[in-house]
């Protein structure tokens, strides 16, 4: 099953034999624009190599420290294990906390964040208050999972695992839409649903989030799966800088990632990247003994790093077939290229990035290969 699953979840519905043209972006987008956004990029992606060593280097203190705590702890085995677990995650986040505030003050450099210090800090504080509720659940199950199976808890803990994300895949699409509001426009309400009978999508809510006091960046996603489904656009799409037809594209694409159960792919995918990673862990450190869970977590995060390429790979494959399915749906080539234009223009996308960057932190095709699809797809069907 590990074998076969990879070849199902990564098949797609764009062309196989699809070849992009090779434009210049610097003609697309303009090479002042260009230089601006390479500028900005270039700090954010520094930034996240330094946050990432700030990482490892506090997973790396904590594995020292953690062995001498874990005795005074007072507690059974599991329970200072997953104490030890929230002290590790905790740390690790005071150690990179200096790096987001670094991430906001570029951005309100730049004026895309309209987030205060002080806000940026409690959403960090919000996003680590989550990860711990998650942590502690993950660690209570892992745990106990090793105290019953001892070193081979990892065979039993990737379906487990799997289907707990699964469930959180169920849940958490109402929890990130509360506070939003439905589409007031009757026109796009009608288009939506043009596009959903086209993409043949069902009919799942399209929401709209109020996020203009955070930042002034675009953006939309899609979540859940079955009657959990949701798109979520950010307001800042419909300001007026996106045209009717740029917004429907958007949609379009959103619709595309749950016309092709994405979301579930992703679970999938999820169920069979975790297992090389939780058998890397179970061999390193025995987590039935306190003291080593925070050596487990350090290299479950040094297994993150390593995947992180074909993850990469995978979600960027999704967004091409998104693309792909927002281009037959809309069948408007010109309103895609205005779009991915006018992400580098709002956002500071840079529209080609270094190798290295692309392959370690882009989810998302870059700017510049939309772009060449939307091309792309005019010569296919003219």
């Amino acid at each position: 099953m590990w074998a076969v699953l990879p070849m199902l979840l990564w098949r797609t519905t764009v062309p196989s034999n699809l070849r992009l043209p090779h434009l210049d972006e610097r003609a697309i987008f303009g090479a002042g624009l260009v230089r601006k956004a390479e500028h900005y990029e270039r700090f954010l992606d520094w930034d996240w190599v330094l946050g990432t060593l700030a990482a490892l280097g506090a997973y790396v203190v904590m594995v020292r420290r953690g062995r001498a705590l874990a005795p005074r702890l007072g507690l059974g085995n599991v329970n200072a294990g997953i104490v030890l677990g929230v002290v590790t995650f905790t740390v690790v986040w005071a150690a990179t906390l200096p790096f987001t505030l670094a991430d906001v003050w570029w951005e309100r450099r730049h004026g895309i964040s309209r987030e205060s210090y002080a806000q940026a800090v409690g959403s960090a504080w919000g996003g680590l208050i989550g990860s711990i509720v998650v942590a502690v659940i993950v660690l209570a199950i892992v745990l106990a999972l090793a105290r019953r199976f001892g070193r081979r808890w990892w065979l039993a803990a990737v379906p487990v695992l799997t289907a707990f994300l699964l469930v959180l895949q169920l849940i958490v699409p109402y929890l990130v839409t509360a506070g939003t509001h439905p589409v007031r426009s009757a026109r796009l309400r009608t288009e939506i649903r043009a596009l959903e009978r086209r993409e043949h999508a069902g009919n799942p809510p399209v929401r709209i989030d109020d996020v203009s006091g955070r930042t002034t960046a675009a953006n939309a996603f899609s979540i859940g799966i079955g009657p959990t489904e949701r798109v979520v656009i950010w307001n800042t799409l419909l300001d007026g800088r996106f045209s009717a037809n740029e917004i429907r594209f958007v949609i379009g694409h959103e619709l595309g990632h749950l016309v092709r159960n994405h979301p579930l792919r992703a679970v999938g995918w999820f169920g069979l990247l975790v297992l090389p990673v939780l058998l890397v862990a179970a061999f390193t450190a025995d987590i039935r003994r306190p003291g080593a869970v925070p050596l487990a977590l350090l290299v479950i995060a040094v297994a993150q790093l390593a995947i992180l390429p074909l993850r990469n790979t995978i979600s960027r494959r999704y967004e091409r077939e998104a693309d792909w399915i927002g281009l037959n749906g809309t069948r408007d080539p010109a309103a895609a290229r205005g779009l991915f234009s006018g992400f580098v223009a709002t956002s500071l996308q840079d529209p080609s990035p270094p190798g290295w960057v692309h392959v370690l932190l882009d989810d998302h095709p870059t700017a510049l290969q939309r772009v060449e699809m939307a091309r792309a797809w005019r010569d296919r069907n003219r």
